[in-house]
Parts: structure tokens; sequence; C-alpha cells
């Protein structure tokens, strides 16, 4: 993007005080004004721009509002609460995106794809590039600028606030007693789509009404109705008396307190006016409740509001912090995650803050629990913010007596996890369940710890312990322990088992036996959530990326668990190694997009007459690309090719070379026989020489050559053919190398399992399009043909112009349903989605419309996840299934969604009560063979182009077993954790 596109967005944030940026913040502000729909299609000009860097700016800028929205909620409100300060944070950041969508030089200014309305973009995307906006002014240090362009949002919400009533509800039975007014409802509308009405009269008659999606919202829209027609009085009121809080005094509390509040007013250069607030982070409830009369004379309170600002503000802080590190040192995914209570709590204790800390009498006994030293540390960190104004970064002025506890509570890099957190995780995905024992020893001023992690396997009957070493603690001698079982975990996923362990003690040799058998029960099991497995070094899924070191891997596994573990892998363990070795056969859509351009081509030909051979020649390789992807072709020996090449191509191939004996996948047969197939076509003599067998280097040569741009044109279609075969052209010919890995002659079974799943395996969607090419092709030829063939009369010349009229007609109807079923294969954006709300909102647009006889339940979000697929890919996915199902339901009968999600995936079941999955669809899927389409002009594409766009995000479709009708489950990565909160 130019810098000069930028101008209405400088041009604004110029009035708001960067009158003139130097040359690095112009550019990043521009950086910052890129949607991520142009950075995918523009990846390759935008060098400087990754989706890290876009993804910290927004992270960045979010914090920013929450910090910001805290501050204003702090600063305007009388008597604040944690739980008054959440609720106005959140109805700040929740209205953000409407607000931005009014900000007209945003969208002058936004780099977007083609496909964007500028004048229409939607409150999600102009919340993203303002949010980049921001965190872009933050990390410049332009934070006042940052707070100046938000001044209009956080006014507008002031101004709303004041004028609303949290609770209308409550407030009429203040005003007019419980007893004094009456509530009445109504439901009306289908179960999946209720809506109530609530009326509210008192005994005077007068009503008030309202409507919501429940009983309690109504209800509460009908008080404020009331009171806005009827008691208008009360919102001038309390506006009235919504005055600043009082004046708080320092409290005069014993020595330690008032020193350890002149140490943190020293330390940060504070004023005296500061002591009051300082003061206060340093109340707990407790000593609150015993002291609240001197509390209350000194107009004070405990730290919870305090510990609220000060979280928002260290939240910003750790961001901040950590999106310089991602622009210094850019990482291949931004992750962010809040520290936990035990961070903070230990940054608490290097602070010296305790001895300061005000405690009940109950609670001082207790000691100081982790959540109180966290939320105490915040609350300094809130006092230290406020009496400085908010103003800057802390980090400015951050005292050097404290460095200990910056590094603590604001790290840049991301923290590491602890062993036995590891080992917990290790072990749930390998379904081993670990307890610990320990044990102390040694006098109490220097007690020592040992723990044994006990590791239980139910399906292989073994019980093993694993002891660590002697530490002070409970919790280190835990991480010993873990440590120990770790240590051998890592040693598993390095190079080669089997000599990892060559001369190991017996327990560290048996247990990495135990943990491979383990491993290998569990994925032959059932299924696994690959990436899981290949995040935690598990099974050599890790190494999928060297086809040679997973498969040394997988010998030196067969080596080390001998023939006294007989495992019989099956498909789900075969099927867990192709997982994770399968990618995308065409990750930069080169395929799709020549296909695309092709269609194109053909459909601005008008007449038959002004079809060439380029256009047929150009589908015919097409079509030879996408057949060689969906194809299972067999194996065959080097040496039996040549020879049938000199067969085929007899009198005009030589081989200067002997072919060594190596063996060929049929993938990379088919681009060696294209390879010759594309030289040949131009004519000339032909040579083929064998220049390596370890890789395989084959070069072939023409003395008549296609130009340079076929020849290039082809390496760039058959480059994306096969994952082992790299296509180049050269000097009159084309070079193929085909790197293997070496195949064992007596393979052991988990060998066995690898070297199957490095077979490519056929993509029956590429084949569907294959034969839709093929007829396509046909038609164009025939239309050619037609229109190419002499007449003997007028009327057989009209006849012949009608024929290949008709052919290019059917042709061009063949090209537009190759266009709509590939358009859902586009690159897909990077973004997630949030299931629950985007299933909520997908039901609520396919109700407008269903036909009445049908109806549909509206899933419910239990919690928030997100998974790893872009809004669009998956309204594509959810659209043919949900076709589908009206589509069997001519008759009526109701469609259900549902959907569940465990911590690593989510899945989305599509049922309907209608007749159910013809037999030969079922066996299609099963076989991984085309799907026969039932639909008048269907072509049986829909359903392999779903399963190939979830294969492409990780996930899979199913066919699930019900007792009548049809049910499809949708399994799909998580991209984050599952929380428990509600979406």
């Amino acid at each position: 993007m130019r810098v000069e596109e930028a101008a209405p967005a400088f041009k604004c944030l110029s009035t708001l005080g960067l009158t003139a940026p130097r040359r690095g913040v112009r550019n990043a502000i521009a950086v910052a004004l890129v949607h991520r729909s142009y950075y995918y299609e523009n990846q390759d000009s935008l060098p400087g721009i990754t989706q890290v860097s876009l993804d910290a700016l927004n992270r960045l800028g979010d914090a920013f509002l929450q910090k910001l929205a805290a501050v204003e909620s702090y600063r305007n409100t009388a008597d604040p609460t944690s739980a008054t300060m959440s609720k106005d944070v959140a109805r700040i950041v929740s209205t953000f995106p409407a607000w931005t969508t009014g900000q007209e030089w945003l969208r002058k200014s936004a780099a977007l794809s083609i496909g964007l309305n500028r004048k229409n973009l939607t409150p999600k995307i102009t919340a993203a590039l303002c949010r980049q906006i921001i965190g872009v002014l933050c990390l410049e240090g332009e934070e006042e600028v940052a707070k100046r362009l938000l001044q209009d949002h956080l006014i507008s919400q002031r101004r709303e606030m004041e004028s609303s009533i949290s609770d209308p509800k409550t407030v009429l039975y203040e005003v007019l007693g419980s007893d004094a007014v009456t509530f009445e409802y109504e439901q009306e509308g289908p179960d999946h789509d209720l809506v109530f009405r609530a009326a509210v009269t008192d005994k005077r008659h007068r009503i008030g009404q309202g409507s919501g999606r429940s009983k309690k919202a109504a209800a509460q829209h009908a008080a404020l109705d009331f009171l806005q027609r009827h008691a208008p009085q009360i919102f001038t009121a309390r506006n009235e008396t919504a005055t600043r809080r009082r004046p708080a005094q320092e409290i005069p509390a014993p020595g330690a307190h008032s020193q350890t509040v002149s140490q943190v007013q020293r330390f940060f250069s504070l004023p005296d006016t500061s002591r009051p607030l300082l003061s206060q982070a340093l109340v707990h409830s407790s000593w609150a409740y015993e002291n609240r009369i001197q509390l209350a004379s000194c107009q004070q309170q405990d730290y919870q509001v305090l510990a609220y600002l000060g979280s928002r503000v260290l939240i910003y802080e750790h961001l901040l912090a950590t999106a310089r590190n991602a622009v210094v040192d850019p990482l291949d995914k931004f992750e962010f995650n809040t520290l936990p209570n035990e961070v903070y709590n230990a940054a608490f204790e290097q602070a010296g803050l305790a001895s300061g800390l005000l405690l009940g009498a109950g609670q001082r006994s207790l000691g100081i629990p982790v959540e109180v030293g966290a939320d105490v540390l915040q609350a300094v960190i809130g006092a230290i913010s406020a009496a400085g104004e908010f103003q800057g970064t802390l980090a400015d002025r951050w005292p050097t007596e404290w460095a200990k506890v910056w590094q603590l509570a604001v790290p840049s890099a991301p923290r590491p996890v602890d062993p036995t957190t590891r080992l917990q995780r290790a072990a749930s995905a390998m379904k081993l369940h670990v307890t610990y024992e320990d044990r102390a020893s040694g006098p109490d001023h220097a007690r020592k710890f040992t723990a044994v992690a006990v590791l239980d396997s139910g399906p292989l009957g073994v019980h093993f312990r694993v002891e660590g070493t002697p530490v002070a603690g409970k919790t280190p001698a835990k991480h010993s322990a873990s440590l120990a079982v770790l240590s051998v975990l890592d040693r598993l996923a390095d190079g080669s088992p089997a000599r990892s362990f060559d001369g190991a003690n017996e327990r560290d040799r048996s247990l990495a036996r135990i943990l491979l058998a383990q491993q290998a029960f569990v994925l032959d099991s059932a299924p696994v959530p690959t990436q899981r497995w290949v995040g935690s070094r598990l099974f050599g899924l890790h190494l999928a990326s060297d086809a040679s070191e997973l498969l040394k891997w997988a010998i030196g596994v067969d080596e080390l668990l001998g023939l006294d573990l007989p495992l019989q892998p099956g498909s789900h363990l075969r099927d867990a190694f192709r997982k994770a070795v399968e990618k995308p056969t065409d990750p930069d859509n080169t395929l799709n997009t020549a296909l695309a351009r092709a269609i194109d081509t053909l459909e601005q030909v008008e007449a038959p007459e002004d079809l060439t051979q380029a256009h047929i020649q150009q589908l015919v390789q097409l079509c030879d690309v996408y057949r060689c992807l969906g194809a299972d072709d067999s194996d065959i020996s080097l040496p039996d090719l040549a020879d049938e090449w000199r067969i085929l191509h007899r009198g005009r191939l030589k081989t200067t070379t002997p072919p060594p004996a190596a063996q060929l996948s049929g993938r990379d047969r088919a681009v060696l026989d294209a390879a010759l197939s594309t030289l040949t076509s131009s004519g000339g003599e032909i040579s083929a020489e064998f220049l390596s067998a370890k890789p395989l280097h084959l070069r072939f040569r023409s003395t008549q050559p296609p130009s340079r741009g076929v020849m290039e044109d082809f390496c760039t279609l058959w480059s994306r053919a096969s994952r082992t075969a790299i296509v180049k052209a050269a000097e009159h010919g084309i070079d193929v190398i085909v790197t293997t890995p070496n195949v064992p002659n007596h393979p052991g079974p988990i060998a066995e399992a690898v070297m199957a799943a490095l077979r490519p395996s056929p993509e029956p969607y590429r084949a569907a399009v294959a034969d839709l090419l093929h007829d396509l092709k046909n038609q164009l030829v025939a239309a050619r043909l037609a229109s190419s063939q002499s007449a003997e009369s007028r009327t057989a010349r009209l006849q012949q112009q009608l024929t290949a009229s008709r052919h290019l007609d059917e042709a061009h109807a063949l090209a537009l349903r190759l266009r709509a079923a590939t358009s859902m294969l586009t690159p897909a954006e990077s973004e997630s989605v949030e299931l629950g709300s985007f299933l909520r909102h997908y039901a609520g647009v396919v109700l407008t419309r269903l036909p009445p006889s049908i109806s549909l339940s509206v899933p419910e979000a239990r919690s928030a996840v997100h998974v790893a697929m872009d809004a669009r890919s998956l309204t594509a996915t959810l659209d043919n299934l949900v076709s589908n199902a009206i589509e069997a339901l001519r008759d009526g009968g109701a469609i259900t969604m549902a959907w569940t999600a465990d911590e690593y995936e989510a899945v989305v079941e599509i049922a309907d009560n209608g007749p159910g999955l013809p037999p030969d669809v079922t066996a299609a899927l099963n076989t991984g063979k085309r799907v026969r389409s039932t639909k008048s002009g269907g072509n049986g594409l829909g359903l392999l182009g779903v399963c190939s766009l979830l294969a492409r995000a990780g996930g899979h479709l199913s066919p699930a077993p019900t007792a009548s009708g049809t049910a499809w489950l949708i399994t799909l990565p998580l991209t984050t954790p599952t929380t428990s909160e509600p979406a």
C-alpha cells in the first residue's frame, strides 16, 4: 500500500495532534490501514507486513481501548465498584465497532480486497482497522493522539450511561413500591424464535410496555418505558447526584503501612496528594470490615476498584511490551495470554508490599493467599497510574529499584510452561493418567521434598513410578519428577529412539517403551487432534515435514519396541501420520487461479470460430493436473517407465544414460510423463538424461522445445501435483528432481504405517473437477470442429453453425458450473470465528429463506470457542449441507443444528428428518470416490468441495448414524482453548 493512499487518515490524525510524523510513523500507519483481506491478495507485494504484525496491532489497540474505558469509568463515577467499572468497560468496548463505521477517513484510507465495498464496510472490519491504528500510535509513543481519537466515542457513551438506568425494574419498585405495580406477559412466535411482551401498570392505570427475547428483558424494557413516560424527573435527579467522589485521606495505620506508602511514592516520584490512593491500594476487605468506621471517616474503601483498574493497565503494558518484541523478533504466530495470579503474586513479593498490607485479624492468621498478593500488586499499579493522571506508559517512569518486578509483571517474551503443566498436557493427549506422591525428609529448617510421578495405563495394564530428586518445596519436587518423565519424552521425539536409549538405564528404557506403546495404542484406537500431538512432539508427528526424518524415527521405534509388544496398526494409526504429513497440494491456490483465468477467457469467446487450439490446450493441461491429483495410480520402477517411453516415442526419444533402479509413485510418474509429452508436442528429437539417483534427477531436452512461457506455465502447474517432485524450466527443456526417503527392506509395523502415509492419496474433488474439464474440452473440440468443416450448401453451413453454437453454449454452461463448484476453494482467510455466535447468526439468516413447512432449531452457545476457519469458508460449508437438507425435505420437516467442543476441537451437527442419505453417497464418501449427484443439473462436487475445504482447515466431514433422516458431523480444530464464558 502506498503512503499517499492513506492521506485521509493522516489528515484526521493531524487534527488530533499528529502534525508532522516522521517517515517511520507514516509507514507504520499505512501498514495499520491494511485489512487482512488485502494482505492475502497482495502478500508478495507487501514484504514488510505479516499476519503476526496485524494481529499484534489489533490486540494492542483493543487493550488500550479497554484501559481507556476503565480510566473513563473510574474518573466519571461518584462511587465506582469493580462490578460497575466492568460493566462500563464492556459497554464501551461492545459499542466501539458501530462507532468506527461512522469514521469516513477510515473507510477512505483502508487497503481492502477487491470484493469489499468501501462505502458499506461491516463494523467488524472498521473496528479491526481502527484498533490497528490505535496499536501503531501506542507503539510509536503517541498515546495522547490515540486518546483524542477515541474521545468522541467515550463522550457519547458517557452521556448515554448518565441518561440511562442499568436496572429500571428495581428503580420502579423503589419509586412506587413493589405492591403498587403489576406486570403481565405474553409470548409469540415459534419455539426457536420466541418474543416476550411485557406491560406494567400502576394503581393509577398508567402503562409502560416493552419486549425482549426473555421475560426478564421484556420486563426491564417495560419498566424503562414507564419511567420515561410517567417519571422523567428520576433521570434528572440521578444525574444531579452523580458528582465526583469526595477527596479521600491517607489511612492513619501502623508504621509499616505508612513506610510502604512512602517507599512507593519515592520510587515513582509521586506528589503527596497520591498518598491516599497508595494507602487505599494496601487495604484488604477484611481490614476494611473490621475498621469500617475509621475507613468511612477517611472517605476510603478497600483495594478492589484500584485492583480492577490496575489489571487493565498491566494487561495493556504487557501487550505493549509483547507487541514491541514481536516487531523486533517476528514470530510465526502472535500469542498472548494474561499472566496467572502466581506471577503477579511473585511480583508482589518481589516489590516488598506484604509488610504494608492491612489485613483483618482472621485473615492475618491465615497468611496472604496468592490471589490477594496478585490483587494488591494490581491495585498498587492502579494507584500509581491514577496518581500520575494515566499519562504515557509506566515503562517510561519505572524505577530501577523495581526492575525485577517489571520483568515479572510485564514480560516481553512468552512465559515458559512449567514442567508439570507440560507433562499433564502430554499425558492428556496420550490418555495416560498421572498422579503424584511426595515425602519429606530432613530437619524443619532444611526440609527436602521428593515427588514420585505415578503413570497409569489402563490399556497396557501398566503402573509405573518415576522419582524426582530431593528439592526444597513440594511444587519444585513435582516439577523435578515431571522433568524426569519429560526428558524421556524429549529423547523419544529427537532423532532415532533406538539409538537415543542405547546404554540408557533400565528405568528410562522401560519408560520409553511404555510411553511409545501407549501412544501407539491411542493413535490406533481412534482419530486424535493431530495438531495437538504435533505441538506436544508425540509419536513423531512433529517430524512430518521431513519424510526421511519421520521414516528414520519410525524404524527406530520398531527397533526399540521389539516383538514383545505386538502392535497391529490399523487405519487410525496410518491416518494420524497421513494427516500430519499431508499439506495442501496447492497452498498458494495456483491451480484454482489458473482454472479461474481459463474460465474467464472462455466466457469471453462469443463465437465458435473464435476458439483456438490454445484454449483447448490450456484446458487439457489443467485436466491432466487435476486428474493426476485425483488418481490412485500404482507405483512403477524407473527402468520399466523408461522402456514404456521408448515404445511410445519410438524414433524420437533417446536416453543418454541408463536409468537407476528407482521406484516412483503414480503421481511422480504422471509428472515425468507430462514433462516428456510437453516437449514432444512441439516436434523435434527428445533426449532423457538420468543425472543422479538420490535424489532422482532427470533432464529432458528437445531440439525444438516449446516457448519459454509455455514451459514455465507447465512447471508452475505441475509443481503442485507432487510434494516430492520439483519441476524446473531449463535451456531447451525441463528438469525434474524427485526426492524420496530411504525405504527399509523389512519394515516394522510403525514404519509400514509411515510409508503408507507418505504415499500420495487421491483427492476425489480434483478427480471430479477433471471430469468436468474433460467434458468442457470435448464440447470446445466439437464446437471448433463443427465451425471449421466445409459445407456443401448454405443450409448445411447454417446447420453446422447451429451445431457449433450449441456446443459452445454447453461449454459455457459447464464453465459456469465449474466456477460455482470451485469458488469456495479460493484462498481462505486466516481469521477464526467464535462458533456459538456465528451459528446463531447463521441460523437467523437461514430462517429468512426457509419454506414455511420446514423448521430450524437454533443452537445455543454453552461456551466461547474459536474454530480455525474463516467465516466465508464456514458459511460455504454450512450452506451446502443445509441446502441439501432443504432439498430432501420437499414435503416439510425439521432441520437441527447443534454443536459441542472440548479443549482442542469442536463438532457441529447438521441433521434433518428427511428420507435419509442414499447408500451410494455414504459408500462414495467412505471410499473417497466421486459422489454422483441426484439433483437436476448437479455435478456431485458439493460434498467433495466441503470435504476439501474442511481438510484445508484441519477438519473433516463425516455422516453420523441416525435412526431416520440424515446427520452430518463437521469437526474443526480450535484456535484457542475453550472458555466457560457464554458467547
